[in-house]
């Protein structure tokens, strides 16, 4: 790329009459200023030979200013004389974004005329693909020279109507980079909208499917504006190319709910997201009309949307990182990016800097870039919603003062279980004699010593829940023997041992309980409900023992 950079050398020129030499090696670029001429709308015919555009040349207007955000058809002569010693091509690049009629005829002063040549989005299938422009081959025998004729009509020239003459090397190297970036960046920006859109077939979570829109209609407004729709199905009747100046209102909508979506403005910032959905409101408003106003219209409201828009994303990421959100990192970077390739190529079309090259090419690199930023925050997004997905989930299935399973977390315990497995129904004894004489502290104490010292005496053979106050329940589940009467017995054990250590440490303590297992009943709510029945039978019994003692 610097290579072909470095060999070209254009020189600006009025144009005056002048055959201007073609060699094989330079470039020419000629200013639009001087070399066009207005044709009145309402009289002309589109001309269809030579003759016609001479006599249309004549009574045209000419124009001695620039025809950028200008509008209508015009005509042009230039005169060009080969310098070399074989027959040789070279490439006229139109610059124009849209074009709807464009005619190109060859006078040669030494051999007969050739056909028209036809190089607007509606007749474009023998011209070269070169995205955001149009362009037609002139092939020139040795030494030939003669008249250029170029016709051109188009709703709107958004760009100075310049020319440039360019030999065949340095043409399909310029169309190779152009096209190559071009078709890069609408493709990652139409991959990133795929992904963002599977990630909302999954998930039915809003802020994707918006991250989806704001991503991929950008890409498919590129798609249309640079040519590349049209290229791909050559449609006849409509110029795909204004369609991109259309679908930009509808993808900012989408990023204006993108944003409130991802920064939760409808909780955090209310007054922002009344704001926000303001701006959606507006913009689809403005894509609904666009249909119907003239493009001219059509261009400078898209491009004032731009404008209005991207300061107010760099102001709000800016806004949301002093918040210490860590989201607008990605936001901020992506639109500043965005941001900094739309002032270039706005200045690269005005008279502050001249002779920068590739504007369009810049702010697709910086686009797609933006849109990577973009599905970045989604994700961060994504990982924070799952993390408070995971905290929520843990806090509802566990016992905040013991760690362990609550009720919640027992039922669902319950529902996964096979035909085999037993249920232990455990109740304190003494608990609320260890609250009233040595206070709430050692209470709590004493239900976290005991639910720890159960789950070491389960280890990997069960789980124990606690299913509120003094109150737990043992689910075994894995690795039991058929002989069920064996099993109930080691947990009987294993309780005992519970209940010693507990005695150890708090003597007026004990362990009232039941065991129930899946062959005593058809379910597990009855199973459950067996075990409480057993484990009330035996704190009774316990209680009838101490009265008789």
């Amino acid at each position: 790329m610097l290579l072909w950079m470095a060999t070209i050398s254009f020189s600006f020129l009025s144009f005056a009459g002048v055959a201007q030499p073609l060699s094989a090696t330079t470039d020419i670029a000629i200013q639009d200023i001087d070399i066009w001429r207005a044709v009145d709308a309402q009289s002309h015919s589109v001309p269809t030979s030579i003759a016609a555009m001479q006599g249309l040349y004549q009574s045209a207007t000419p124009i001695k200013t620039s025809l950028a955000n200008q509008s209508g058809a015009y005509v042009a002569r230039l005169q060009l004389s080969s310098q070399t010693l074989r027959a040789a091509s070279w490439f006229i690049r139109i610059n124009a974004n849209f074009v709807d009629k464009g005619l190109g005829f060859w006078q040669s002063d030494q051999y007969a005329n050739t056909g028209v040549i036809k190089f607007s989005q509606h007749e474009d299938i023998d011209t070269p693909k070169l995205m955001h422009n149009q362009a037609f081959e002139l092939a020139l025998s040795q030494q030939e020279s003669g008249y250029l004729w170029l016709y051109i009509k188009a709703e709107h020239y958004a760009l100075p109507l310049s020319i440039e003459i360019i030999n065949s090397g340095s043409f399909f190297q310029k169309q190779f980079i152009t096209n190559a970036v071009t078709l890069f960046s609408i493709a990652i920006m139409l991959t990133l909208a795929a992904i963002a859109l599977t990630l909302y077939i999954k998930t039915r979570l809003v802020v994707t499917l918006a991250c989806s829109a704001y991503i991929g209609l950008h890409g498919l407004g590129w798609a249309a504006a640079s040519g590349l729709i049209d290229d791909l199905f050559n449609l006849q009747h409509i110029n795909t190319t204004y369609l991109g100046m259309v679908i930009f209102p509808f993808a900012i909508a989408a990023a204006s709910q993108f944003t409130k979506l991802l920064f939760n403005l409808d909780t955090l910032h209310r007054n922002l997201a009344k704001l926000f959905n303001g701006v959606s409101i507006i913009c689809l408003a403005f894509g609904l009309a666009m249909p119907l106003l003239s493009f001219s219209i059509a261009f400078a409201i898209s491009h004032i949307i731009a404008l209005l828009w991207v300061p107010l994303a760099i102001v709000i990421g800016y806004k949301m990182l002093m918040y210490r959100d860590f989201r607008a990192k990605y936001y901020l970077l992506g639109n500043l990016l965005y941001g900094l390739s739309l002032l270039y190529y706005i200045l690269s079309h005005s008279n502050i800097i001249t002779g920068q090259l590739h504007a369009e090419l810049v702010v697709l690199l910086a686009l797609a870039g933006d849109c990577f930023c973009i599905l970045l925050s989604l994700a961060a997004w994504l990982q924070q919603k799952k993390q408070d997905y995971s905290r929520a989930y843990y806090q509802a299935r566990i016992d905040p003062l013991t760690h362990i399973g609550n009720r919640y977390a027992l039922s669902e315990a319950l529902a996964q279980v096979d035909k085999q497995y037993i249920i232990a129904f455990i109740d304190y004894d003494g608990f609320k004699q260890i609250n009233d004489k040595l206070g709430h502290d050692q209470g709590d104490a004493f239900l976290c010593y005991g639910a720890k010292t159960m789950t070491n005496a389960l280890d990997h053979k069960g789980e124990v829940y606690r299913t509120g106050g003094d109150e737990f329940v043992w689910l075994l589940k894995d690795h039991l023997p058929k002989d069920m009467g064996g099993a109930v017995a080691d947990i009987e054990r294993l309780i005992r041992q519970c209940e010693h250590a507990l005695q150890a440490k708090w003597p007026q303590s004990g362990i009232s309980y039941g065991i129930a297992h899946a062959q005593e009943s058809t379910n597990q709510s009855e199973c459950l409900a067996l075990a409480d029945k057993r484990m009330y039978q035996h704190k009774r019994s316990k209680d009838s023992s101490s009265v008789n003692a």
